[in-house]
């Protein structure tokens, strides 16, 4: 295995990654994902900016969009957030107009979220702004590998 040696040159963005030897990280997976991921979430962050809204805020309202009235609880492990985060997560966004939050007529323990006529629009920005965000992470992959990725990122973390 070849290194190359550090020197006090930058590249033209200022910085000596292209100088470090990295040999060893690139060969696993796990830091080859989170390189990856960087990219994906600067341009996310980028998008929802604009909208006032961060991660987890589009996780829930993109997830109540399809699941009009799922409980806190389902809502909780789909996303894979502690039911007390998500609590903080759904106060934030009820005060913000984008939900609502009722007790269940079967089960007064049950409160189901559902996304306000507000919230539904916002949605609906959100998620071009996704897509955006998608798009201009992956440019350069043709459709058939952004089809591939898709394909074996939900292999590595489907039950």
């Amino acid at each position: 295995m070849a290194t190359r040696s550090v020197s006090n040159n930058t590249n033209l963005n200022g910085d000596l990654s292209d100088q470090v030897d990295q040999s060893e990280l690139l060969n696993l997976l796990g830091y080859n994902v989170r390189r990856a991921y960087l990219v994906v979430q600067a341009h996310f962050d980028e998008q929802m900016e604009k909208l006032g809204l961060r991660q987890a805020d589009f996780a829930v309202i993109s997830t109540l969009r399809h699941n009009p009235g799922i409980n806190q609880k389902a809502l909780a492990e789909a996303l894979a957030i502690a039911p007390p985060n998500l609590a903080t997560l759904l106060d934030r966004l009820e005060s913000s107009g984008l939900l609502t939050r009722q007790r269940s007529a079967d089960d007064k323990r049950i409160q189901q979220v559902s996304l306000t006529q507000q919230g539904t629009k916002l949605h609906a920005q959100a998620s071009k702004a996704a897509q955006k965000a998608d798009d201009a992470a992956v440019s350069k992959l043709t459709v058939e590998e952004r089809k591939q990725l898709k394909s074996h990122l939900s292999k590595i973390f489907a039950d």
